[in-house]
């Protein structure tokens, strides 16, 4: 278990004070905070996120004393610079991870740091979220307001569990979401003073685009897969174990980092299909190995062997995917190889540690045992259909820790990253933040507060359509692309969910901001209804049910898309995307709903 909560870092020898440290007493500032003037952008952007969030609570306009050169005598210092070292001479920060957080107190001085770059910005998010702040999404937060706010008296320093935290979903790339939120992936849009990222050059299936076919095949077929007997670059790969190619590897490894010198990961991985060399060299690495995927190992162990004395902070990913899955015999990946193992063919209805999901648990454990470098590359959305129920929300605390507890240390939650709507988007994301930091929390709790505290009042039939839908989700094969027509997503389920969803939008009838969120929940379970609308209308009248939406399935499907495409709060944007291919909210609606 990586997920680390210590208080080793020199606290003896220091004197504590048992008392919360007060900021507002009525509404008026009582203690000042003080910023290095050597911090860094990260550790003044911190500052300002701890004088505004504050000030929001409160009322009232918080100030802060930025430049400081002198420890002060009592106040919050914010940061690692010159006067946290003045005050607190005892700690060693050189040893603080770039994402550790540092939280003291001593006599009337209250630090709240970290490691740089993200630490303190990290620190100060546990300090609010103390005080009751929530991020839910970029149009969503949660600020309790009081007149009285003291900082919690709490001792701590934590590093997350994955020192790779990516939650991919079309909100979370805004910066401030990720920063609040722990997501230090590549593709947050994160800048210097969001304490940066973790830096991809070329983030996947990379093979082509080091070695184009089109510049190199016609010279070189030799350095492409050779399949029946023939060298093709048709959904095939490279012939990995040729020298000639393996060199030219290297070197254009060693231009791609040149052009790209903050890059702390560079990519050397399969291509998005199947067709492995079948040459009689590659045959006789994969015989000895006894897996495929020692072609692609030994070719990332090859390039990260020759440029790890000239880039020793940089990494080679390559991935264990599909036909590349399973672990070798007894091929170690070099301490500079990450490989990303992928789990595109799980049931998503349990977790990764469960019964239907035990040969990639396996693999999980059979790679362990070979690298401490071991990302997974999890998929968290229905690709086919991003607006239909994917019920595995209740799945994520029990999978994280089990690849936390056995050696993973980066996570790539694949979720809806081509427009905002998917189902439940953002409970999964602000789930999944959380649980990427520390994934021993309890995660039915996470899935709890953020229902009760993004729906409101409308929490109850909300939590009772979560459960609803995991449950009859394990009788279905859940995975990355399951059809509309899907066993659990049957009218007797829907018609169920559709109840809850209108019971939902009654309890919050008044509160225009808790309705248009549980509206845009509700766009799930009326996506069906549309998709399936004659089956399900003769089901209900075999059964004798009254029918539940509007009987005209025109007009039903422009409401479903005024609120699919209408305006939303500031930091949404309309639904762009219905699934992977592209397909918008309006061709999905004249393709289902074009007449009654």
């Amino acid at each position: 278990m990586r997920f680390a909560m210590t208080f080793a870092l020199a606290l003896t020898g220091a004197s504590f004070a048992s008392a919360d440290t007060p900021i507002f007493r009525h509404g008026e500032q009582v203690t000042q905070i003080y910023v290095s003037q050597d911090a860094s952008a990260a550790e003044m952007h911190a500052a300002l996120e701890l004088r505004d969030t504050l000030s929001e609570i409160v009322g009232n306009k918080l100030t802060i004393i930025n430049g400081a050169n002198e420890a002060p005598k009592s106040g919050v210092i914010v940061g690692q610079g010159n006067i946290a070292k003045l005050a607190f001479p005892e700690i060693d920060w050189s040893k603080l991870g770039e994402d550790q957080t540092l939280i003291r107190k001593k006599g009337s001085i209250y630090l709240i740091s970290g490691g740089r770059s993200r630490g303190t910005l990290y620190a100060v998010n546990h300090v609010l979220e103390k005080l009751g702040v929530r991020w839910w999404a970029p149009w969503a937060s949660q600020i309790p307001h009081k007149k009285d706010v003291s900082l919690p008296n709490t001792e701590e320093s934590e590093s997350p569990a994955f020192e790779y935290r990516d939650p991919y979903w079309f909100h979370s790339f805004d910066a401030d979401w990720a920063v609040h939120n722990y997501d230090n992936g590549a593709n947050t849009r994160v800048d210097e003073a969001h304490g940066g990222k973790i830096l991809y050059a070329g983030f996947v299936h990379t093979y082509y685009p080091l070695v184009p076919p089109d510049k190199y095949f016609a010279t070189h077929p030799e350095w492409y897969s050779l399949i029946d007997g023939k060298r093709t670059t048709n959904d095939a790969q490279l012939c990995t174990t040729n020298p000639e190619l393996r060199d030219f590897m290297v070197e254009q490894v060693r231009a791609t980092l040149k052009a790209n010198p903050a890059a702390r990961i560079i990519s050397v991985s399969q291509n998005d299909c199947f067709r492995p060399c079948q040459c009689d060299r590659c045959r006789a690495l994969v015989k000895q190995e006894g897996s495929e995927s020692a072609l692609v190992l030994d070719l990332a162990n090859y390039v990260a062997e020759k440029i790890e004395k000239d880039y020793p902070m940089v990494a080679i990913d390559t991935l264990a995917y599909q036909w590349s899955r399973h672990a070798p015999k007894a091929m170690k990946p070099r301490p500079n190889v990450i490989v990303r193992l992928c789990s595109i063919e799980c049931n998503f209805a349990y977790a990764l540690d469960e019964k239907p999901n035990a040969a990639f648990a396996q693999d999980v454990l059979d790679w362990g045992k070979l690298t401490n470098r071991l990302y997974i590359w999890d998929y968290c959305t229905d690709f086919a259909n991003y607006i239909e129920p994917q019920p595995d929300y209740f799945t994520f605390g029990r999978s994280l820790k089990f690849l936390a507890d056995h050696g993973a240390r980066g996570l790539f939650e694949e979720g809806a990253y081509q427009s905002t709507g998917a189902d439940m988007a953002e409970l999964k994301a602000w789930v999944l933040g959380q649980l990427l930091w520390n994934p021993t929390k309890n995660s039915d709790a996470l899935v709890q507060e953020f229902v009760k505290g993004y729906y409101g009042k409308a929490s109850g039939p909300i939590l009772q359509y979560l459960h609803l839908m995991q449950t009859k989700a394990q009788s279905w094969k859940l995975g990355f692309a399951s059809p509309v027509g899907a066993t659990f997503l049957a009218y007797d389920t829907m018609s169920q969910a559709e109840q809850l969803f209108q019971k939902a939008e009654a309890l919050v009838k008044g509160d225009a901001t808790s309705l248009w969120r549980v509206k845009q929940a509700h766009l799930s379970v009326q996506y069906v209804y549309l998709a399936r609308w004659q089956e399900f209308k003769a089901a209900s009248q075999m059964k004798g049910d009254a029918w539940l939406v509007n009987p005209s399935r025109k007009a039903f499907g422009q409401e479903w898309l005024a609120t699919a495409t209408g305006t939303g709060p500031a930091g949404w944007s309309p639904i762009t995307a219905v699934d992977e291919g592209g397909q918008t909210p309006q061709q999905f609606v004249a393709r289902v709903a074009s007449g009654d």
